[in-house]
């Protein structure tokens, strides 16, 4: 039917720029937008049922009846919509736009009108499409939190009393955390007895509070130490690398019930001073060069809050010890 209309040549340059375009539904209007013709694939990507696509079928009465159903989402106005369609080719003689539907589905409908005044229309799923577009806002929105985070991180001041970093210190652990979306984020210390460490701040998202944990003793803390050295930021995939994570297994040093860890050093002097690690005790993760990058800002901070004078609890790792974590690792 769509051919006798369209003509021989029309017909084949259509049918030529569905396969070029990958297009998965073809139909064609008359000028009043009833049906002509169409595939099955046109009906099956509209979710439109088999009885109401039938030559003659209305294009704006199916559009109220998908709206009824059910089916469109709720911003999508058929009337509006059906106006919309009507001035673009009359203005232009082509239209692109996307519907989505109520599951989130999108569909992308190019359309053309013809010599003889009928409209040729193709149709393609384009929610995989919608789903980058998404992905992308996404990281966009996690990027600018991350950078408006560290700006409100707070600075070092002299004069501060040792509850005022810790109240700051708490204060970037929180936001971490949040950010992040991992369930600790601890700011590890180094205690006068060999190879403790002590939580000068630990954050428990599931309570949104701050938790005050026991120390822990580790035997490899020094060898773990050596690998922070060079690589700055490291997660527990990272550990494979060193013969460190050869002998452990790929397990967060930190701590041995974690599924995923981010770690990042913090320094005085060019040594490590301590350690901001971040957990997840539910599920792995893929940490993001964004992740990495807002981490070891957080411990910079943390390293320059903890660098005042008149702070006392700092872990000041030895030259020497080092130098003998270092050779262990590699």
């Amino acid at each position: 039917m769509a051919a006798d209309a369209a003509g021989p040549c029309e017909t084949s340059s259509t049918i030529a720029n569905a396969f070029q375009y990958g297009i998965y539904g073809i139909a064609v209007w008359d000028k009043d937008f009833d049906l002509i013709a169409a595939n099955r694939q046109y009906a099956d990507l509209h979710k439109i049922p088999s009885t109401l696509l039938t030559p003659g079928s209305n294009l704006l009465s199916i559009m109220h009846n998908l709206k009824v159903r059910g089916v469109l989402s709720t911003e999508t106005d058929p009337d509006a919509l059906m106006g919309f369609i009507k001035t673009t080719l009359a203005d232009t003689g082509q239209l692109t736009s996307r519907i989505r539907f109520s599951d989130d589905t999108v569909l992308e409908i190019s359309a053309e009108r013809m010599s003889d005044g009928n409209t040729a229309a193709y149709l393609r799923n384009a929610t995989r499409d919608n789903m980058f577009t998404k992905r992308a806002l996404a990281r966009k929105q996690k990027a600018d939190a991350y950078v408006d985070a560290i700006a409100k991180f707070p600075l070092l001041e002299n004069g501060r009393s040792t509850k005022d970093v810790k109240s700051q210190i708490h204060q970037i652990t929180q936001t971490v955390a949040t950010l992040l979306e991992v369930d600790w984020c601890i700011v590890w210390v180094r205690s006068n007895i060999l190879n403790e460490a002590v939580a000068a701040s630990a954050y428990q998202s599931a309570t949104q509070a701050h938790i005050e944990i026991e120390s822990m003793v580790l035997p490899d803390l020094t060898e773990y130490l050596a690998i922070l050295e060079t690589s700055r930021v490291i997660a527990i995939d990272d550990l494979d690398k060193h013969a460190f994570g050869k002998v452990q297994g790929n397990r967060a040093p930190l701590d041995d019930y974690a599924h995923a860890s981010l770690d990042a050093p913090f320094r005085r002097d060019g040594k490590i001073m301590g350690v901001l690690s971040c957990l997840d005790t539910q599920k792995a993760r893929t940490w993001t060069a964004g992740d990495k990058m807002f981490v070891m800002a957080a411990a910079s901070h943390i390293g320059n809050l903890m660098s005042a004078p008149d702070q006392n609890s700092l872990w000041a790792l030895p030259t020497g010890e080092i130098n003998t974590g270092r050779q262990a690792a590699e």
